[in-house]
């Protein structure tokens, strides 16, 4: 591999690394626990780009229902990452308790240890009961 090749690859890299961050802007800076969020009168998070993201109480409580005990553990939002390494609307779940969330609404089954994959059809219907304590990361790989 010449120079010219490493200055070019290098160069690939830094801008899909750029545009990924505009992509994903709509990521919060920190992610709060659900039990935190219960607590606001208005509950939110700040996301990357500084723009306020209101959350639905209903998801709140839906969630809170859903998870029991648990509750305190789920980092909102939940995070489902974009993968089309894994073949064209193919969608991962990392978090342990935010896997168990989804497979319960899904009626899936899931492996704590591995990451839960979901198709664009779960995805919809995801998204049509928990639209503002989801979000969607894209990612290269």
């Amino acid at each position: 591999m010449g120079l010219r090749d490493t200055y070019f690859e290098d160069l690939v890299t830094r801008v899909l690394t750029r545009e990924l961050r505009i992509i994903n802007r709509h990521l919060p800076y920190k992610r709060v626990s659900l039990c935190d969020l219960e607590k606001m009168d208005i509950p939110y998070i700040i996301l990357r780009d500084g723009t306020t993201h209101l959350i639905d109480p209903r998801e709140l409580e839906y969630l809170s229902n859903l998870l029991g005990g648990e509750k305190c553990k789920l980092l909102l939002p939940i995070i489902i990452e974009a993968r089309e390494s894994l073949g064209e609307g193919t969608y991962i779940v990392r978090d342990r308790v935010a896997k168990r969330v989804i497979a319960e609404i899904l009626e899936l089954e899931y492996e704590e240890e591995k990451p839960l994959i979901i198709y664009r059809p779960h995805l919809y219907k995801i998204r049509e009961i928990l639209s503002t304590t989801t979000t969607i990361i894209f990612s290269p790989t």
